[in-house]
């Protein structure tokens, strides 16, 4: 091994190198940077870049700096359009716009006023180079097509526009926690860190604290009043500083990144390469978010991959609950983290399995508000359980809304129903009881209160249950067990009694329900799971694809008590003008606009989302590795919310929706190319036995003209003109047999390339005779070594073709030349011995005539089988210069057509690698004898 080898760079590294050039948001935007967004459409080597200039608050310059960058690079002829910025009133900034293309804003109308916002689709019609945005993290009005500027920053990558926008440290939303630790301000608009993933160069505009306090105090950045409130709130000395070393260390952690992919790709041995992976599990905690944000600035600093999990229990979650799991989970996807959903009963050992399933380093786990003396926290059972798993246990910062989260949500009806069916049975219990306790004694009452609580718990949830078991044990006590009237007792036998009734009723009671609302669990996961195995079932056995896809809508219908509406695409591609006719609802005019943007950018959009939320419906595309088939629709009815695990469920039924349509799709394409190769087939036979059959009989009527060539006849030139166009017919037939049974191959000789010409021309005979044909080729052009039959045949194909389209008397012109391919022939050692020379070069022949040329777009379809140009004399077939092209090809070249610049159409035979015969020009004119030879030539490739 060469020790050199060490010191390459590593070929993975490379490979994500490449990977991130091509396409840099392939990464980011696979794990979905707005809520439930998988994917957000197709990327490649022409998507534009993202630049941000970033700040640690406003005020710092970055409007400033983002325009003399952009003035700069209008000189540098870069065509630069101003999207939006804001110049919030300062006079230097508004001057650098003057001389710019500004695009006017989108007047939107809402609660009677008129808002203005950044016209997406003014840019995507304008295509410019190069668009500025300012103020990324901005929320867009109502009515825009996406919730977030950021989101239309994104489209327009996708579109291939690059993009110069600005954005503050404060609104990315992993450092939201921290800013609010620090400033006690809540930001509301936030950014996705994923979004920094996908910037091609973030740009630090730094300024020191003094300079900015002495351009607030100047009235540079706010004015007034507001400039007033600004120095003593948000804007303090203690703030800013925190906030510029806050905007310091993240710029530095994305230089360490970028460090680090280099120190990889060229192998530099580092001790803090890492293979992390940190997972955190959350819940329906009003400390969820922040866990996630801290996962995420810890993953960015490790440059590692990282999980969300979510353990689902057979406990079900309250509106509030289920709202707030929802945010964190979608939080979780927007900052770039994989969310995992599993159940289990025992959470620590569902994370547990997780982890070691996905080979996790670290698990994070919040610090409990409250130790407990008597039952061990998460954290405790995660630490003894982890084994060689670190586990971080960090102090979250609870959220805003946790003022809100401790306002508990209102009692169901249902559940104030059950507390009273507790009451109730118990008090019927104890009156009925109250009449046989001295018939059946007061033991007898006690398993009667017992049954009466496993019955309640087969019903009941566990508080009403858990409530009717001590209830019942206060009451056996105080009416039944002497002394009555009184809970003490007397009787240690009736102490012990009683000790064990409470412990039994309770256990009994809680075990009973769990495992009803286990049994509730998984009933209501089989029931999932039954309806997409139906699903998957009536969409792909149905004996018309039709009927199953309507099947497979009702059966979502009534698992999701939901309006559902399929949108198919149509053979072209394209989508149809209405929704399946299984359908319960047709799109309105709105959301086919929804529809149409979601085919587009492959993407959810609609109800319940950032993407066109004003729609009545949620619109999910119905996509599979290979292709978009088309986009299913979900209308809740009343005011429902989505939530995580029905999400995930409708998308599910959108994968099995498109997989089922995906193999209708293949099985058509399969079934059409059967057909296709039958047919092709049988044309191929038939064209072979009529061309073998109309051979003979064409060769007698050539011999019987020839015979009668010296009888006058008035009719003889017709039938001479007329046999040999019928005995091209039939040679161009066999011709095209021959080439489509792949049974042709060259038969490589030394020819001279004015004899396969002046061959060519006398194949095509009568037609040329009235075109003269000028021929340009050197005076020592040398022997070659081809198949000269194939190439006569291809050059008298467009001789002819040439010949038919062109007026009488105009020239024909031939010219031959040659291209060399190898500069490495050059540095060979020369041979004494031989008299020759054996090199590979390209052999070049151009064929133009002086006719009206090509018509428009067909400079590649004349080469197609049965292609006639518009206006073409009648007689031909279309396969002359299909012929053409095939025998070329068989010798290992390629022809192309072109209209000549000064008027006629160009065609350019070049053969690749054909050796020629440098010989004395003394015996130019002479065969070259191989046994003569000392050494034979052949052609090579290198």
């Amino acid at each position: 091994m060469n020790p050199r080898d060490d010191n390459r760079p590593d070929p993975d590294a490379l490979l994500v190198k490449v990977q991130k050039e091509w396409c840099p948001q392939a990464g980011v935007l696979a794990e979905g940077l707005s809520a439930y967004e998988p994917h957000r459409g197709l990327c490649g080597p022409h998507s534009g870049k993202l630049h941000i200039f970033l700040g640690m608050c406003p005020g710092v310059g970055k409007t400033y700096a983002m325009l003399q960058t952009a003035r700069q690079r209008v000189k540098e002829d870069v065509d630069v359009l101003v999207g939006i910025v804001e110049t919030h009133g300062r006079h230097e900034t508004a001057s650098l716009l003057e001389g710019m293309r500004v695009l006017p804003r989108r007047q939107l109308e809402h609660r009677g006023f008129t808002l203005e916002e950044f016209d997406i689709d003014a840019v995507l019609a304008q295509k410019p180079q190069l668009v500025l945005v300012d103020e990324l993290a901005h929320t867009n009005a109502p009515g825009s097509r996406h919730a977030k500027r950021y989101q239309d920053v994104l489209e327009l990558i996708d579109a291939g526009i690059d993009v110069y926008t600005t954005l503050n440290v404060q609104h990315i939303e992993s450092q939201v926690d921290i800013v609010r630790q620090i400033s006690g301000v809540t930001i509301s608009e936030t950014v996705p860190d994923s979004i920094l993933d996908v910037a091609h160069e973030i740009q630090l505009i730094d300024l020191s604290v003094e300079k900015l306090l002495e351009r607030m105090a100047d009235g540079k950045v706010y004015l007034g009043e507001r400039a007033e409130h600004a120095v003593s709130g948000f804007f303090k000395e203690g703030n800013l500083t925190a906030l510029r070393e806050l905007a310091l260390r993240f710029t530095a952690a994305q230089v360490d990144r970028d460090l680090e992919d280099i120190r990889r790709l060229k192998r530099v041995s580092s001790p803090w390469k890492t293979n992390a992976r940190l997972m955190v599990g959350v819940g329906p905690s009003p400390y969820a978010e922040s866990l996630i944000r801290w996962t995420r600035r810890a993953a960015s600093r490790l440059n590692c991959p990282w999980l969300v999990v979510w353990v689902e229990s057979s406990r079900m979650l309250g509106s509030v609950e289920q709202d707030r799991l929802t945010r964190s989970l979608s939080l979780a996807r927007k900052l770039g983290g994989e969310v995992v959903s599993v159940t289990g009963e025992n959470i620590s050992e569902a994370l547990l399995q997780v982890a070691r399933e996905r080979n996790v380093t670290q698990i994070v786990v919040g610090k409990p508000d409250k130790p407990s003396l008597w039952r061990k926290s998460l954290a405790d059972h995660l630490i003894l359980g982890s084994g060689d798993i670190d586990v971080c246990v960090v102090r979250p910062l609870a959220s805003a809304e946790k003022a809100r989260a401790n306002v508990k949500e209102p009692i169901s009806t249902r559940v104030i129903g059950e507390y009273s069916w507790a009451l109730v049975s118990v008090f019927a219990i104890a009156s009925v009881c109250w009449g046989l306790v001295s018939i059946t004694g007061y033991m007898f009452v006690a398993l009667v209160f017992l049954l009466a609580v496993v019955l309640a718990a087969l019903r009941f949830s566990r508080g009403p249950v858990l409530l009717m078991a001590t209830l019942s044990a206060l009451c056996w006590d105080y009416f039944f067990i002497p002394p009555q009237f009184t809970l003490h007792i007397n009787k240690a036998e009736d102490l012990i009694m009683f000790g064990m009734f409470f412990i039994v009723a309770i256990s009994m009671g809680s075990l009973t329900s769990r495992l009803r609302m286990r049994e509730a669990a998984e009933r209501r996961r089989a029931r999932q799971t039954d309806a997409l195995l139906r699903v998957t079932q009536s969409a792909a056995l149905a004996a018309e694809p039709a009927k199953g896809l309507a099947e497979a809508l009702r059966t979502i219908r009534e698992l999701l008590h939901a309006g559902t509406a399929l949108v198919v695409r149509e053979g072209d591609r394209t989508l149809p003008q209405s929704a399946h006719r299984a359908s319960t609802f047709q799109p309105g005019a709105k959301e086919w606009g929804v529809i149409s943007w979601v085919y587009a950018n492959k993407q959810c959009a609609g109800r319940h989302t950032d993407t066109l939320p004003q729609s009545a419906a949620t619109w999910f595309p119905l996509q599979t590795a290979t292709s978009l088939l088309g986009v299913l629709g979900v209308q809740f009815e009343h005011e429902q919310r989505l939530d995580f695990a029905t999400r995930q469920m409708i998308e599910a039924f959108a994968l099995q929706l498109a997989l089922v349509l995906e193999k209708e799709h293949f099985i058509q394409a399969v079934s059409h190319a059967e057909v296709l190769a039958h047919s092709e087939k049988l044309h191929r036979t038939l064209l072979d036995s009529i061309s073998h059959e109309l051979k003979t009989p064409i060769a007698v009527i050539n011999a019987a003209v020839e015979g009668m060539s010296g009888t006058p006849g008035p009719y003889l030139d017709e039938i001479t003109t007329a046999s040999q166009r019928l005995q091209r017919v039939v040679d161009n037939l066999l011709h095209m047999t021959q080439l489509e049974s792949d049974v042709l191959q060259p038969r490589l000789d030394w020819c001279d390339v004015r004899d396969v010409i002046t061959a060519a021309q006398h194949a095509v005979g009568q037609p040329l005779a009235t075109h003269p044909v000028r021929l340009e080729i050197a005076d020592d052009f040398p022997l070659v070594k081809l198949d000269h039959t194939l190439l006569t045949q291809a050059l008298a194909n467009i001789l002819h073709n040439a010949a038919v389209y062109t007026p009488a008397g105009t020239e024909i012109e031939v010219g031959v030349k040659w291209s060399a391919q190898s500069s490495v022939r050059n540095e060979r050692p020369q041979r004494q011995n031989r008299t020759e020379d054996c090199a590979d070069h390209a052999l070049c022949l151009t064929i133009r005539d002086h006719g009206p040329g090509l018509p428009p777009g067909m400079e590649k379809s004349v080469f197609e089988k049965f292609c006639r140009a518009p206006g073409a004399p009648a007689g031909g077939t279309g396969l002359g210069l299909t012929i053409a092209r095939g025998f070329v090809q068989a010798l290992g070249g390629e022809i192309t057509a072109r209209n000549h610049p000064e008027g006629g159409a160009e065609f350019v035979i070049e053969v690749k690698r054909v050796s020629k015969w440098s010989a004395q020009s003394s015996v130019r004119n002479e065969r070259p004898q191989t046994p003569n030879r000392t050494e034979d030539c052949a052609d090579h490739s290198s």
